[in-house]
């Protein structure tokens, strides 16, 4: 198999960052039996790769091309395979690596994409005792339906579709028994890891990363937590006229069971198929949905992968999943706002002045603040300028080598940059929505709309204008109309 050093360094990077057997068994729990598995996967790819080596020395020239293409492809199932059995980090990874860069080989990324909304099922057998356990009852009387067959296999739990006896059709999320202890031998490795990447990065203070990681993901393993991310989400955006937030019913959900209201909708593959203006329309509402969060209510939901979200008939972006949400600090709010201000109105000074404010640079490095703002023009590109920009493949090839491959004047400034804690998880919008928007070739003058959601400029596009109405009397309604506020996981919170 062969995977660029760019591939090679997104797979080393990536797992820490997203979250550090049989279909029916059990999860492979522990360091060393995470590590087992790995090695298993790795001698039964070796082997694969000599046994067609040997097979390409008696062959021709059009039978080497298909025992490499065969080859290739028996591995990306295998790796498929094994990733999704493995659940947690490893899964995590699978699905990220399968649209986030064209530097995945073709077959892995297609085999790899199958973990997007399901992977190998765990026998409801061993899910039964999770959830009878946290309802008190069997489940013949927690519902009066519930299918044996799972909707989705997720990294953490599984899905299935049910009826509350109430008469509601809804979606149950259990969590696989030993997941817990399965994502804790994973994270074991995370401070190795991290230790290997400063070789690569010395800037990096991996101690503070490593914190963050480490909160974030328990607080994925406990669906109380999600439970209460997913309601503080629903109240932002309930009956909104495009962005659909699932409601949880309380009643039916716990630490490991996370009951929420059924959505009928199209994955986001079927998304991509759709002709232009729809494909636009859709690429729209998820940047805004995704960046305007962030940027008026201070918060993320971490997961921007194409299984988190379905397209309903009513042309409703339906957003699941919030195990993994971020609520950002206020200062380092105002203190991010400021930095893209600044590099909006390309000052210099002030944009060098941001990045030590928030940590991603250090005084005594003396870096030139002009090679710093022409270095995340990279980033910023899509809506420095008042113009239409499209998303592409290519753009996203480029982002991805500024960050692990810089070349020129570039070289080894990456190198010299930290990774502010508040900011891990919003890596993920590099590598999980800008590659969603990509594969949409969504099209749209950003800057414009970032203006709005910085600014408070007014609505440049139809969306907007809807989203603005809707938005007016949502917060009169709420005695919000000219203050500032966030979204907490109590609720929102009016901002000094």
């Amino acid at each position: 198999m062969i995977i660029s050093a760019i591939a090679l360094t997104l797979l080393l990077l990536l797992l820490p960052i997203l979250l550090v057997g049989r279909p029916s068994s059990r999860l492979a729990q522990g360091q060393m039996a995470r590590l087992l598995r790995i090695g298993n996967l790795s001698a039964r790819m070796y082997t694969s790769w000599l046994g067609a080596k040997l097979r390409r020395l008696f062959a021709g020239k059009e039978a080497k091309k298909q025992l490499d293409t065969a080859q290739r492809k028996a591995n990306a199932e295998r790796v498929a395979e094994t990733m999704g059995q493995m659940k947690g980090a490893f899964m995590k990874l699978g699905q990220m690596m399968s649209f986030v860069t064209d530097d995945i080989p073709e077959e892995y990324r297609a085999a790899l994409a199958s973990l997007q909304a399901s992977a190998p099922p765990m026998d409801l057998a061993l899910l039964r005792d999770v959830a009878e356990r946290e309802l008190g009852m069997p489940l013949e009387r927690a519902f009066a339906r519930f299918d044996a067959q799972p909707l989705a296999s997720a990294s953490i739990g599984q899905v299935h579709r049910a009826q509350l006896p109430t008469g509601e059709e809804v979606v149950v999320k259990i969590q696989y028994p030993g997941v817990a202890q399965a994502i804790a031998g994973d994270l074991a490795n995370v401070g190795v890891l991290y230790r290997m990447m400063a070789m690569f990065y010395p800037g990096v203070e991996p101690g503070p990363i490593v914190d963050e990681l480490r909160a974030r993901i328990g607080e994925e393993l406990d669906y109380r937590i999600e439970a209460k991310n997913q309601r503080a989400f629903y109240d932002l955006y309930e009956n909104h006229p495009f962005v659909r937030i699932p409601r949880v019913f309380e009643s039916h959900s716990s630490s490991s069971v996370l009951t929420s209201e059924y959505v009928a909708g199209r994955r986001y593959v079927d998304i991509c198929e759709l002709p232009d203006a729809e494909r636009q329309r859709y690429g729209e509402i998820l940047y805004r949905f995704i960046f305007g969060s962030i940027a008026r209510f201070g918060v993320f939901n971490g997961d921007p992968h194409p299984g988190n979200y379905l397209f309903d008939d009513s042309g409703h972006v339906v957003f699941l999943d919030f195990g993994c949400v971020k609520y950002f600090p206020q200062q380092m709010r105002r203190d991010w706002k400021a930095l893209i201000s600044a590099h909006l109105s390309e000052d210099r000074a002030a944009f060098k002045r941001q990045l030590l404010a928030l940590r991603f640079i250090r005084a005594e490095d003396n870096l030139d603040a002009e090679s710093l703002y022409d270095y995340f023009n990279y980033f910023y590109e899509p809506f420095h300028l008042d113009r239409q920009f499209t998303y592409t493949r290519e753009y996203n090839a480029k982002s991805f080598g500024m960050i692990f491959k810089p070349q020129g004047k570039f070289a080894t400034l990456g190198k010299r940059f930290n990774m502010p804690p508040d900011f891990v998880f919003v890596n993920r919008i590099q590598w999980g929505v800008v590659s969603l928007l990509a594969n949409l070739a969504a099209s749209a003058n950003w800057h414009r709309i970032h203006r709005e959601f910085h600014y408070e400029d007014p609505p440049s596009t139809e969306l907007g204008r809807i989203d603005f109405e809707w938005r007016k009397q949502w917060r009169a309604a709420r005695n919000l109309d000219a203050a500032e506020f966030a979204l907490t996981p109590d609720g929102i919170r009016r901002v000094a």
